[in-house]
This record gives structure tokens, sequence and C-alpha cells, in this order.
């Protein structure tokens, strides 16, 4: 492989700025890059991978989203050496891998054709269950909040330590006004999978409501030690430590939810406070 297409053009070519361009080589988003003289420098199939990581922003997928996406292509194709290049990425109704004729959810799940033949040849239990995950997945894109429980109970009746079943029925639980239940499964599923971010942020979530910041900290920091791209963990970590009076890790964690979501919608804000060091925070997003 050859780098033929160096920093400064490729932002030229596809009217993206270089700190984003180095940015997403940092996440390892693009397999295929390299320093030369004049600085960081893509062949041919990363200004590809590029080109679609910029199409998915425009849409609104973020970039740890996006990053999921690579992860899960990388792990169930490790012979991919650019996987944004050398796979199609669909977005609707809910992102989409392709790779080979078999399509899969960011999370790996096996992405099925109902009305086609793929289905018909699922036979081993874990192809079982990820059928029902993705149709309670879908039923969750619908708003059909009460179907989507009843699968994911049906799958825990399965597998009672599937932590992503456990962290969707405990999102719901919470949209539903049961935040002690939703605790109790984020629980669930890190005694499943210590490490889980979304149940670490979602139950630090939970915890902060209910003034036990300490153990909320602690749950965010796992969150982002397992995901460091978690923008949305940083910028929650970031408050609740400036409400601790550790104003020098607040700080650390704007300028990397900066590093990382840069157009996100909360950069505006952090820009200012990082300028103005008093200023109310409006309430954070919940999780679900």
């Amino acid at each position: 492989m050859t780098a033929d297409y160096r920093i400064k053009d490729v932002s030229r070519l596809l009217g993206v700025s270089e700190g984003s361009l180095r940015r997403w080589a940092r996440l390892g988003l693009v397999a295929c890059r390299r320093q030369s003289r004049q600085g960081l420098a893509f062949d041919f199939q990363g200004l590809v991978a590029l080109r679609t990581v910029k199409r998915l922003r425009s849409r609104g997928v973020s970039l740890r989203r996006i990053k999921k996406c690579v992860d899960t292509l990388k792990r169930l194709h490790p012979e991919l050496y650019e996987p944004l290049a050398q796979s199609r990425i669909q977005e609707a109704p809910t992102l989409v891998l392709a790779q080979r004729k078999r399509r899969f959810t960011p999370e790996g799940q096996l992405f099925l054709d109902f009305e086609g033949q793929e289905a018909q040849r699922l036979a081993l239990p874990v192809e079982q269950l990820g059928r029902l995950f993705f149709l309670a997945l879908e039923k969750e894109n619908l708003g059909e909040w009460e179907g989507a429980q009843k699968i994911y109970s049906l799958i825990l009746a399965i597998k009672p330590d599937h932590p992503d079943a456990l962290v969707n029925l405990g999102n719901i639980l919470y949209r539903l006004g049961f935040p002690e239940g939703a605790a109790a499964h984020y629980a669930k599923a890190l005694e499943a999978d210590p490490r889980h971010p979304e149940a670490n942020y979602n139950l630090a979530n939970i915890l902060e409501e209910q003034g036990n910041l300490e153990e909320a900290a602690s749950h965010y920091r796992r969150a982002l030690k397992r995901e460091p791209y978690f923008p949305e963990a940083c910028f929650n970590l970031a408050r609740l430590l400036e409400r601790l009076g550790d104003q020098a890790g607040a700080r650390e964690l704007w300028g990397r939810y900066l590093d990382l979501d840069p157009e996100g919608e909360w950069a505006d804000y952090i820009k200012r406070r990082l300028q103005k060091p008093r200023e109310d925070l409006p309430e954070n997003d919940r999780p679900g």
C-alpha cells in the first residue's frame, strides 16, 4: 500500500478540517494511515473510508457508534484492513454493516431479513438470540416499548446474563418511570460484564440522581476506561467532578470531549465553560 494523499489534500477533497481527519485516524476509524514528511497521509482505501465517516457524521451518527461499527467488522472479519472502505454501511432503520452478503448491527448481532431466506438458515441458539435481540431493537425504534420489554424478558429467560438485553431492558424501565428497576438491571449486566460501558454509564446517571456522587463518578470512569471515545461520559463526569470540587479533572474532561466530538451538542457550551468558570449547566440527558 502506498500513501498517496496528504492530509492537506484530503481536507480539501472532502471538505473536512485537518483536525477532524487526525481525530478520526487517532480513534482508529481509518486503518491505512502513515506519517509522510508532509504529515499524516492516506492511501486510496483510506480516502474511501474517510468519505464514509463524513457521510455517517453528516447523518447524525456519533463517532462512538462509527467506532463500534469498525470494531465489530474487525472482530467478525479480521482479514479486512480497511473495514469502512471494504464494507457497506446503511443507516436505516438502524445502522447496519454489510460484508459478504451478511449483515450485522454495530453490536455484532446478525441483521435478518425476515422476508428472505437468511432467517431460515438459523439453527444455533446464539443466532436465535441474535434474531430476538434485533427484533427487540426494532420495537424500540418504533417506540413499541411494551413489545420490546417482552422480547428482552424472553431473551433473559433463555440467557439470564445477557448484558445487552439487561441494559436495554433497564433503559425501558427507566423510560417508564422505574429507576430502581433500571438500576437493578444495570447492576446485573455489570455482574456479567463489569466493564460494560453503557451499563456503567447508565447506572452512574441514576446514582448521581440519588446523590451518590462518588459512586457515580466511579462508574463514569469505568465506562471511559472501556470506551475512551465516549463523549457523553466525558461530559457527565466533567460536570460531576466540578460538583465534587475537582476543577482540574473537570477541565481535562471538557477538553477530551471537544477532542472526541468538537461539533457535538454541548461543544459550544463547553468552550464557553472553559472561558467562564462559573455557569449553570442544564440537566444532563438520562439513560434511555
